[in-house]
């Protein structure tokens, strides 16, 4: 029977063998795997599909062209943006300012236009003859 102490230093001297020997593995196939990469014909290749993938290689279908369009249309539009987001800004500090939050005063407007419901107009009440 072997000791205690001898068997232990058996396994790890197998293990710090084997960590050696897969660092030794590993390194080598890092190289082999570059010099396989950098050789011409795996550059070419990969120059290759990077011009198929962008699409180089394939026919593209001719597309009707675009009238142009003028560039006072852009800015007619651009400008009106900016417009119609200035005034929302202002109305958004005024709803602030008044009721608090827009939900409050999404609220005040739900009562103030309930309240006129239920009010009967003077018309209404008027019988036909």
């Amino acid at each position: 029977m072997i000791p205690p102490d001898q068997e232990i230093f058996e396994v790890e001297s197998r293990i710090a063998a084997r960590r050696a020997q897969l660092k030794s593995t590993s390194r080598d196939a890092g190289r082999r795997a570059m010099q396989k990469l950098t050789s011409p014909v795996a550059l070419i290749g990969a120059v290759a599909l990077g011009f198929y993938a962008a699409g180089g290689l394939t026919k593209r279908e001719k597309k009707p062209e675009h009238p142009e369009r003028r560039k006072s249309d852009h800015m007619k539009a651009a400008k009106a943006t900016g417009i119609v987001g200035t005034l929302i800004t202002g109305a958004m500090w005024v709803i602030r300012a008044q009721y608090g939050s827009p939900t409050r005063f999404a609220q005040a407007m739900l009562e103030k236009f309930q309240s006129k419901k239920g009010q009967v107009s003077p018309r209404r009440d008027m019988a036909h003859p």
